[in-house]
């Protein structure tokens, strides 16, 4: 069973009592996680924070966004609403800045840190460029661009509150269907031709055209017509970087997603081997999931994309 436990505005911290339900979203492409829980009412001062356990580890810790208190004839009831700790950079916004050759423990000193995020892969690679914070931009904003600049990936905080500059993906593995791997009840495919790229076309010179073809043979053999462009004179790394569209787009044509009837959080970016009968399904990685729990059980979306490097 999960355990949540809310902090209030005067720094006391309540263990709640069970949740009649309960659901956390995880996914890559949404930078904070979130949560929807139901609780039987019990009184107590304005929340601002929650955290969930299962067993002694830690699944979700967030702010409370919304707190909703019900009175009806048939019972009282508490509603809380809460994304977890990324919400903070997404909330914030940052000063109007330059920057020269930013380093990524500058940038989480000033943009990640100050949150209670912590870091969990140690990087300090520096951008050898210039990076401009704009007006309006959020903490996140600043932290994405420089990820994308100098890695070509998206950061992932997690549910616990870790960031990790390289994205989510995890070299632990796990394994549904067959024996000894996770039960699923439904299994289901998705192909969308749509996100493969079929060329990233780079400019080499200021003067020059866009004729330095780089090329997904896989798509272009079967028939995708998908072209991106670069100006390398713009852009760093130009050859890595058009290799990551190609990667992003390929990863994204492809999603299995498995409904397994038990709970399964913590395991966001892990390896993935899927057995369905003698078929074996490997290089996958969990990209998104989906947990819910109420009155008739508790069940776990899992959706897992191509593992491409």
């Amino acid at each position: 069973m999960l355990r949540c436990v809310l902090s209030d505005i005067n720094g006391l911290e309540i263990v709640a009592p069970a949740a009649l339900s309960l659901n956390i979203d995880v996914d890559e492409g949404v930078p904070a996680d979130s949560l929807y829980a139901v609780f039987p009412y019990f009184e107590a001062a304005e929340f601002m924070g929650i955290r969930v356990y299962s067993g002694d580890d830690i699944v979700f810790a967030g702010v409370v966004d919304e707190e909703e208190r019900i009175y009806r004839p048939s019972g009282k009831m508490l509603r809380i609403s809460s994304r977890s700790l990324a919400a903070h950079l997404l909330d914030n916004e940052a000063a109007p800045c330059s920057y020269d050759h930013p380093s990524a423990r500058l940038i989480c000193e000033r943009y990640v840190l100050p949150y209670g995020i912590t870091v969990g892969d140690g990087d300090d690679s520096v951008y050898l460029g210039e990076q401009s914070v704009v007006k309006g931009s959020s903490c996140w904003n600043v932290l994405k661009n420089f990820c994308s600049a100098c890695y070509s990936s998206i950061p992932r905080i997690s549910g616990e509150g870790v960031l990790y500059l390289k994205g989510m993906k995890k070299d632990e593995s796990v394994r549904f269907g067959g024996s000894g791997g996770i039960r699923y009840i439904e299994m289901s495919e998705k192909y969308k031709r749509c996100e493969e790229i079929s060329a990233v076309n780079i400019k080499t010179l200021s003067l020059g055209g866009y004729r330095l073809p780089v090329e997904n043979t896989d798509a272009i053999g079967r028939g995708i017509v998908r072209e991106r462009f670069l100006n390398a004179v713009m852009t760093e790394s130009p050859m890595k970087r058009a290799e990551a569209m190609i990667r992003s787009g390929a990863e994204k044509a492809y999603t299995m997603k498995l409904r397994c009837p038990s709970r399964l959080l913590g395991i966001e970016g892990y390896r993935a081997l899927v057995e369905n009968g003698a078929e074996k399904i490997t290089d996958l990685y969990i990209s998104a999931l989906r947990y819910r729990m109420n009155r008739s059980g508790e069940y776990t979306d899992v959706i897992m994309k191509r593992r491409m490097s």
